[in-house]
């Protein structure tokens, strides 16, 4: 049996219906996944994606923001919605036999949500704290650093929850331009996983969603370029948060097979070289670890740490070296093997539950236009050889690539080359 066992129907409007039954679960998991996210904002209105996902929840047509919350915590329902660079998804998890209520609401605050005025000004000042919680959080703040630095300016670039300007000077007619040219049918999955048929999910579906209509624009996002940058961002604080990183393959590239593979070994797990370098051997560090943020037509990646002013260039300068010995040498046939189990094991054990299948299946539909198995993931992984690693390492990890940002009691002069 293929894990997921999907199916998906495109509705008369040009919608995107994708299940998979879970016969031994009892409870369904409902996603709706738009096709825009901050690298598609323009700059006057950067974080409208995240604010429009805010302002779903505080109240439609029919139902007040108080109606929406009781209602879900009358089933004990779970509800809730995120935004990044490609997509806005709003999701709920219910019991089976609550099914019909997740779709009344969801579809309710998916398409009919009034943006009160009143309500608008209240959750500008949430966002705007939750701004200002990152800016209190070096740790998650760098992340968001890096990315602006190694883009270069370009949209994708930008934070995804904008700025307190950006944020402060959308208006409602910014936010109902933006669903009316975004929130269409052929931009728009909706995913189901858990106990429930396909024919039984079109049934709910179909009526609720009817309404959309439209076409998604045909503006494309260009090719962000990515060249050598570093930048540093003072901050007094007991740790210098690093982020060191270098092109990545995107969501499509076969390349993240090997990739994987070769992330695997080098931050993405406790035996891979640079926890063991580093906080292990060393104890440079408490955190350190690395990511590919893969996306439809760039990816990047990405090396952690949390280390002391003192050992931050020497946290720098082993990961460049764990860098250049993967070019020269590759690893281990036993590290090949050992990288391999451990994302196979990773994927299947991240599966389990309804949300994360629901999530599964929207995402794959979003990216390939079809579901993929784990089985075809588990087929291409298996495929990697040490010529790959070497030719993948030295096509993403080039020195020309080479980005390094720091946030802490660190000032610009005082970053280490790279």
């Amino acid at each position: 049996m293929a894990i997921p066992e999907s199916k998906k129907t495109v509705l008369a409007n040009g919608l995107k219906l994708v299940t998979e039954t879970m016969t031994d679960v009892r409870s369904v998991a409902m996603g709706i996944l738009v096709g825009v996210g901050s690298s598609l904002e323009e700059n006057n209105v950067a974080g409208i994606s995240h604010y429009i996902e805010h302002m779903a929840f505080k109240g439609t047509k029919k139902r007040t923001a108080f109606d929406i919350a009781s209602e879900f915590d009358a089933i004990g329902g779970k509800m809730n919605a995120y935004t990044s660079k490609e997509v806005t998804n709003f999701y709920a998890v219910v019991l089976d036999k609550h099914v019909d209520i997740a779709v009344d609401i969801l579809s309710d605050i998916f398409l009919n949500s009034v943006y009160d005025p009143k309500e608008m000004e209240t959750e500008k000042g949430v966002i705007v704290e939750e701004i200002k919680m990152y800016e209190d959080t070096p740790d998650e703040l760098i992340h968001d650093l890096f990315t602006e630095v190694i883009y270069h300016g370009h949209p994708i670039g930008r934070p995804t929850i904008g700025s307190e300007k950006t944020v402060r000077a959308i208006k409602r007619d910014d936010l109902l331009g933006y669903t009316k040219e975004h929130y269409t049918p052929d931009n728009t999955i909706i995913a189901l996983a858990g106990n429930i048929e396909h024919e039984d999910a079109i049934k709910l579906i179909e009526p609720a969603f009817s309404s959309m209509k439209g076409k998604k624009p045909t503006r494309q996002l260009s090719i962000p370029t990515i060249k050598k940058d570093r930048k540093a961002k003072y901050k007094k604080t007991e740790q210098v948060h690093m982020c060191l990183g270098s092109l990545g393959p995107s969501q499509v590239d076969e390349d993240r097979y090997a990739f994987s593979v070769l992330d695997t070994v080098l931050g993405g797990s406790m035996s891979s070289h640079l926890f063991q370098e580093v906080r292990e051997k060393r104890g440079l560090a408490y955190s350190i670890y690395s990511y590919n943020a893969a996306m439809r037509k760039c990816g990047l990646y990405v090396i952690y740490a949390g280390t002391s002013k003192k050992t931050f260039g020497q946290v720098v300068e082993l990961t460049i070296e764990e860098f250049n010995k993967i070019k020269k040498n590759g690893i281990t046939k036993e590290e090949i093997e050992r990288s391999k189990e451990h994302i196979k094991g990773s994927l299947v054990l991240g599966l389990e539950s309804t949300s994360s299948r629901m999530g599964w299946i929207a995402k794959s539909e979003f990216y390939y236009d079809r579901v993929l198995t784990i089985d075809e993931i588990f087929e291409k992984i298996d495929k990697v050889t040490q010529d790959d690693i070497i030719s993948t390492a030295n096509k993403y990890l080039k020195d020309e690539y080479l980005t390094l940002t720091a946030i802490g009691d660190i000032t610009e002069k005082e970053l280490p080359k790279i």
